[in-house]
């Protein structure tokens, strides 16, 4: 759900919006942040397809995505970490879901 959205049900409901419910955009995070979900997104996706696991992002290109988008090299380091921390919870939630489809083994 996005703001716009929520703020419509709260209108068509009468109720106040509910400064904890409100949905976070990625326009609310600091630059840094945008940019790391910028170039995690043009980061390909590594597959174990046999198995159907998520192996998570490639990081060969992110030095030339930095240099692309003009990030100098203390912010470098700071994007990768947060590039990394985003992957890692991405591959929790795909994990977790891949999981839930999979029937248990008797």
């Amino acid at each position: 759900m996005t703001k716009d959205q929520y703020f419509e049900m709260c209108e068509m409901l009468g109720t106040e919006p509910v400064d904890a419910d409100i949905p976070v955009d990625l326009d609310d995070f600091e630059q840094e942040v945008q940019q790391a979900f910028d170039i995690y997104r043009m980061l390909s996706d590594n597959w174990d397809f046999m198995a159907g696991n998520y192996l998570g992002k490639d990081y060969g290109i992110v030095f030339d995505l930095f240099k692309l988008y003009q990030i100098e090299q203390p912010e470098q380091l700071l994007l990768l970490e947060l590039i990394r921390y985003i992957d890692e919870e991405r591959s929790k939630v795909i994990a977790e879901k891949l999981k839930q489809k999979t029937p248990a083994a008797a």
